[in-house]
């Protein structure tokens, strides 16, 4: 009988054991600090990147946390930052994907259908699964939005919109809707609630015509007097992104990761990027 107690007790004491560390292995995998998710094996596949991207220095310059309610403007399908926001945001936060309008699309593209709406993340009533990330599990739904169209009721519940190398088609065409999507953006950000942007820069000298956003290049003046249009407060710019061996004269496409089979171009990198912070009053 004194055996079997013995038998029972330790049989208890294994158990509750491995379930206190199958709680701690949970809340290690769990881990949703910045670092924590930016080092994390699964993303050993998009490592090659962060030499041009620096996600660690971009997500702190721009004030991101796991807690924030972040909305990604044209993550596409399994986009490159999505995979560190998703599981960033997946037990505090909630992420939301902002895609452009088809209107928008089918400028861009001369065949406009549903593989090429699979292709760049367009489907809004898929975004949770465009950006969701194996073996991650939000705890609120991922859903995805229109840059020209987002509901009132989102207003005021974001704590960030970020915009990575997203704005050079939102000022390109005959009707460019920067202003409408940054007026979108002022309305889903909280009071206080920042804007991140990463884009592809121009000279300042340059062109407007090559700066318009069709060679994908953005003087970061025009950048910033958009924002300031629509009523946020320009905080600070960092040379974070910053590739002094990209030139900005020509097609921003015939760099990396676009352009892969090209020595010339391999050896600039990717492209020279301003960094820009801006605030919601």
């Amino acid at each position: 009988m004194r055996f079997a107690v013995i038998v029972s007790a330790t049989a208890l004491m294994l158990a509750a054991w491995s379930n206190d560390a199958a709680f701690a292995a949970e809340n290690l995998s769990a881990d949703a600090s910045l670092e924590a998710v930016i080092n994390h094996e699964r993303r050993d596949g998009n490592r090659g990147r962060d030499e041009w991207r620096n996600p660690l220095d971009t997500l702190s310059f721009f004030g991101i946390e796991p807690d924030m309610t972040i909305v990604e403007v044209f993550p596409g399908n399994g986009g490159w930052y999505s995979q560190i926001l998703t599981p960033l945001t997946a037990e505090q936060g909630r992420l939301i994907g902002a895609t452009y309008p088809e209107s928008l699309f089918r400028q861009l593209f001369s065949t406009w259908d549903e593989a090429a709406a699979e292709r760049t993340g367009a489907d809004i009533a898929q975004m949770g699964r465009y950006l969701s990330v194996e073996g991650v599990e939000s705890a609120q739904p991922i859903v995805g939005y229109a840059i020209d169209d987002i509901p009132d009721r989102e207003n005021g519940q974001a704590d960030a919109v970020l915009y990575f190398r997203a704005m050079h088609h939102l000022f390109r065409f005959d009707e460019p809707i920067i202003d409408t999507a940054l007026s979108e953006t002022y309305d889903v950000l909280a009071p206080g609630g920042v804007v991140g942007v990463v884009q592809h820069r121009a000279p300042e000298d340059a062109d407007p015509e090559f700066a318009s956003g069709n060679n994908g290049y953005l003087k970061q003046s025009d950048v910033v007097a958009a924002f300031e249009r629509a009523g946020f407060v320009f905080e600070e710019a960092s040379e974070i992104n910053a590739n002094p061996n990209d030139s900005a004269d020509s097609f921003v496409w015939r760099l990396p990761p676009t352009t892969t089979d090209n020595p010339d171009t391999q050896a600039i990198g990717e492209s020279d990027r301003m960094t820009l912070r801006f605030r919601k009053p």
